[in-house]
């Protein structure tokens, strides 16, 4: 009842509106959400080279199994302001919009029993400035749409400084030795889908599944909303 009533203030003194047109009462409006134009096209997370699936090609190698990104962050400016939303100004509701654009992306049938959904952590100093960890939130909503479990399957035990601001050398730097696996949880002979928001150089997720691949995980495949 307090949270109810605490949560109505709020909206009374901070009015919600929709990140991309305005509109007061949403964070993402079903029309805006609709303009979000997902990828037909996937690309090999290490070279970036088009294909079909997302699947690593034949050439590369990497822990990455495979990548699947919903949609272009350069091209859908509602998409890139929600993300910017969600993490740097604290709008946790809008996870629940933007995992519906992830889910939508990508088909349930391709993803059924020995999957399971675990999210990048974040540094415990980080979430608890921020207050929740955006994948996580991405990924339990995935989980329940597709009907997969969830795990917290990996911890950070570097607070590394921001991807963003780093070019590709430091970014490998800043994440080696980063993640650990989490306590009581064996990937072994599963398929792990490992989610983010965003992917860049996909140093992250590469780091992140290397750990899993290291612990007898059969296949590690990124889900994230975007590729800068």
């Amino acid at each position: 009842m307090l949270s109810r009533a605490k949560n109505f203030l709020l909206e009374i003194i901070f009015p919600i509106h929709c990140v991309g047109c305005g509109g007061e009462g949403e964070w993402l409006c079903e029309n805006c959400a609709h303009k979000i134009q997902l990828n037909s096209q996937q690309f090999c997370p290490v070279c970036w080279q088009a294909n079909l699936g997302g699947r690593i090609c034949a050439r590369c190698s990497s822990p990455l199994d495979g990548l699947r990104v919903a949609a272009s962050y350069q091209k859908n400016p509602e998409l890139a302001h929600a993300i910017q939303t969600l993490k740097y100004k604290f709008s946790e509701p809008l996870a629940a919009n933007l995992a519906a654009i992830l889910a939508r992306s990508i088909s349930s049938k391709n993803y059924q029993a020995e999957r399971i959904v675990v999210p990048i952590p974040l540094h415990k100093k980080r979430l608890r400035w921020r207050g929740f960890n955006q994948a996580e939130l991405l990924a339990r909503f995935v989980s329940s749409k597709l009907n997969l479990p969830f795990a917290h399957g990996l911890v950070r035990t570097k607070n590394t400084a921001q991807q963003a601001k780093l070019s590709r050398a430091e970014r490998i730097r800043n994440l080696a030795a980063a993640f650990e696996l989490a306590p009581d949880f064996s990937p072994q002979g599963k398929t792990i889908l490992l989610v983010d928001d965003v992917a860049s150089t996909g140093t992250t997720l590469i780091e992140a599944a290397k750990i899993l691949k290291q612990n007898g995980a059969r296949e590690v495949w990124g889900l994230v909303l975007a590729r800068k």
